[in-house]
């Protein structure tokens, strides 16, 4: 069997010496007289712009996406929270008991919703709904403590009352606040 230049690369010995033939084909097969035949690596360059490129569109995509998503995430902050003042209202209404485990369903939202404001306070320092809902989010914590109270010591629901009635009329306040963003 014969020396194929693929199987058994030829020596440098055998390609300058003598046989041409041998030179000639081991070029040909490895593609080198048909250089486009090959995948070659970018230049440094070209790659290094595009490595930028990218990276700034990442960046303006990530900055923005507050900037499309805010309103968006207030709102369902708002819902959520209205949702689970409704929440504790029927529980305490119907005197049911309330568990910690249900005490940390009730503040793991205005856990989130405070850190949704300490990342867009970052992004937005002046926008004026972050300050209308950072007031709901101490009205809701207030619920929250009063029904931790009411859950350890049974008690009058009228303070309870109070702050959810707060609540659900400082919620609309929210909505003008963003809409007076928006103009």
């Amino acid at each position: 069997m014969e020396d194929h230049p693929l199987v058994h690369p030829l020596s440098r010995d055998s390609l300058s010496v003598g046989n041409r033939d041998h030179k000639r084909s081991f070029f040909i097969m490895l593609g080198c007289r048909f250089r486009d035949r090959q995948a070659r690596p970018r230049p440094l360059e070209q790659t290094a712009r595009k490595v930028a490129l990218c990276s700034l569109v990442l960046l303006c995509s990530l900055g923005g996406c507050y900037w499309l998503k805010y309103e968006k995430l207030t709102h369902t902050h708002v819902e959520l929270l209205l949702d689970m003042t409704d929440k504790m209202s029927r529980l305490l209404e119907e005197n049911e008991t309330i568990t910690p485990t249900m005490m940390t369903e009730f503040l793991y939202p205005l856990e989130r919703a405070r850190d949704f404001i300490r990342i867009a306070s970052q992004r937005y320092p002046d926008r004026q709904s972050l300050a209308v809902f950072g007031q709901f989010l101490d009205i809701y914590e207030r619920i929250v403590n009063e029904t931790d109270r009411l859950r350890i010591v049974s008690g009058d629901l009228d303070t309870f009352r109070t702050h959810a009635q707060t609540l659900q009329q400082f919620a609309p306040h929210i909505e003008a606040a963003l809409k007076k963003e928006q103009d």
